[in-house]
């Protein structure tokens, strides 16, 4: 277990893949809200002998933790987290495949920063409107369930997802990095034409849409998104 402190907070990272991996160009993951590093094993794991990658789980996710017991829980918090992780480790150039509340880290990141050079989003959105009433619906009851048990931290995360990111055209149109916004054409979480509006906006953004998948496209077709990821190598 590798661990970076950035402000408050502990953040549980690893290292995979080739040894040299600073000198090609490594790849970031980040995963979707709740989960941890361990959603991307199936799609990484053809790839190990030819790219590096950096698995972190988002702060208050996964085996990352408030070392006092507060801190901010946002997107933009998570953004710089992940981006203070990849300098402290010296990187200076990198892609990033982001699922979900990764995908919108990623979306922060690439807005914030030249270092990174390409992005895959998966089942991201850009506000709350992205989301689809049936999503919106679950995410609520969701939350009461959390707020009824006390449990401040999934409660925390879920508000998250009802409040944020306001991430508008303009900010996207500034994004120099290529990037590839992916959709599972059975996606009930994620609204098709405000996904199909993010890869419009963003000047070298493109457009995928995986048949069969629904929104955890890392757990059912993860060969694809390993495919998708070797244009990288």
């Amino acid at each position: 277990m590798a661990e970076f402190i950035h402000g408050n907070q502990s953040i549980h990272y690893e290292l995979a893949g080739v040894r040299e991996f600073r000198l090609r160009t490594p790849v970031l993951l980040l995963h979707g809200n709740g989960e941890d590093m361990h959603i991307f094993d199936n799609m990484i794991a053809p790839l190990l002998g030819a790219k590096g990658f950096v698995l972190m789980d988002s702060r208050m996710q996964g085996e990352s933790f408030s070392l006092d017991g507060g801190g901010e829980i946002s997107y933009s918090a998570m953004a710089d987290d992940a981006a203070a992780l990849m300098d402290e480790l010296g990187i200076n150039e990198y892609d990033i495949v982001g699922y979900s509340d990764g995908g919108i880290i990623a979306l922060l990141m690439a807005m914030k920063s030249f270092k990174v050079r390409r992005f895959f989003t998966i089942g991201a959105n850009t506000d709350p409107s992205g989301l689809t009433a049936k999503a919106v619906r679950e995410i609520k009851t969701a939350l009461r369930r959390a707020n009824h048990k006390g449990d401040e931290r999934t409660a925390a995360l879920l508000s998250m997802m009802l409040n944020e990111p306001h991430i508008t055209s303009h900010q996207l149109a500034g994004i120099i990095a290529e990037a590839t916004i992916i959709l599972g054409k059975k996606d009930t979480v994620i609204d098709r034409k405000h996904s199909e509006r993010i890869a419009d906006a963003i000047p070298h953004g493109t457009h995928v849409l995986i048949e069969g998948a629904g929104h955890d496209v890392p757990v059912t077709h993860p060969g694809v998104l390993s495919d998708l990821v070797r244009t990288l190598l």
